[in-house]
């Protein structure tokens, strides 16, 4: 498997395939009709040798200057990843990769969101290299949802 963390214009192909796995999964639109291509600042990919895995960090304008990581976060479903222990920790790598990029990029609020239970933002702040608050909010072009900021 062969990692990247870089930006998306080299990939906008493989990307698409890979989003197009996502017919049908309740977050559908996410993937299919609102990509937010032109807004992802970079993502976390992998290899192997397709696209297997895709984790955004997107700035839109009305986030003010943040970034929102882990964002239209997805992976081949068909792929063996090796289980639920390998997928938490793929997804703390993932996390403390992404912060330290958009650190380096100079972003300063950086935040992950989801709409469902906060039970995983919950593991990540606490396994997390950095700092973390979790609140309950609305967020912009997302409705209330469960938020993850660097502290």
């Amino acid at each position: 498997m062969q990692w990247q963390l870089e930006s998306i214009n080299n990939h906008l192909n493989d990307i698409k395939t890979l989003f197009e796995q996502n017919i049908g999964h309740k977050h559908e639109d996410n993937y299919i009709k609102r990509p937010l291509f032109e807004h992802t600042k970079f993502a976390r990919m992998a290899w192997d040798p397709h696209l297997i895995y895709y984790s955004a960090g997107i700035e839109r304008p009305e986030y003010n200057g943040s970034i929102r990581i882990m964002s239209r976060h997805t992976r081949d479903r068909a792929y063996n990843f090796g289980g639920y222990k390998a997928d938490l920790q793929r997804g703390l790598e993932t996390l403390d990769a992404s912060t330290q990029y958009a650190l380096d990029l100079g972003y300063k609020d950086i935040w992950l969101s989801r709409e469902e239970n906060p039970k995983l933002l919950e593991y990540f702040q606490n396994e997390s290299y950095y700092i973390w608050d979790i609140v309950h909010k609305e967020i912009p072009k997302g409705g209330l949802q469960w938020v993850l900021r660097l502290v």
